[in-house]
């Protein structure tokens, strides 16, 4: 077999390959009449819903938004009493 030199010639060469699978090829692979039938699940049993983790850096963030705009609103009262 000869020297396959880049990256171009290694993919035509997979894809001429016999046996190729449903991945290499364009082709969709076909289904089996025998697959199983999925439950149905009953509402009551439905899964619980996943709670977002703590976003520490938000708290973060929010935290100096409330420091500035405090400090923006103190600056504000000082200039008036002056």
């Amino acid at each position: 077999m000869a020297e396959l030199t880049n990256l171009t010639d290694r993919l035509a060469h997979l894809r001429d390959r016999n046996g190729t699978t449903g991945l290499a090829s364009n082709e969709p692979e076909p289904k089996s009449p025998k697959a199983p039938k999925k439950a149905k699940q009953s509402p009551r049993k439905s899964l619980p819903e996943r709670r977002f983790a703590n976003d520490y850096f938000m708290f973060f963030v929010y935290a100096l938004l409330a420091i500035a705009v405090l400090t923006q609103f103190a600056i504000i009262a000082c200039l008036d009493l002056v």
